[in-house]
């Protein structure tokens, strides 16, 4: 079984895009994980500690 592994610059142009258009299938956790795509391609850290103490919110509302 093989894996796609996108190239660099077509990752971080998918996180990007998360981050500056969401859209409303873009769940909280997608979002997070296009931020730290984002922090980790500039070679910025992401405390785990910290998103780990987070709230946890629900990805969408159900009415």
């Amino acid at each position: 079984m093989r894996f796609h592994n996108p190239s660099i610059p077509q990752r971080q142009a998918d996180a990007r895009s998360i981050i500056t258009d969401p859209k409303p299938d873009h769940t909280a956790s997608l979002r997070l994980l296009a931020w730290a795509t984002l922090k980790a391609e500039r070679g910025q850290t992401v405390c785990q500690r910290r998103l780990q103490t987070k709230p946890i919110q629900a990805d969408r509302q159900v009415a």
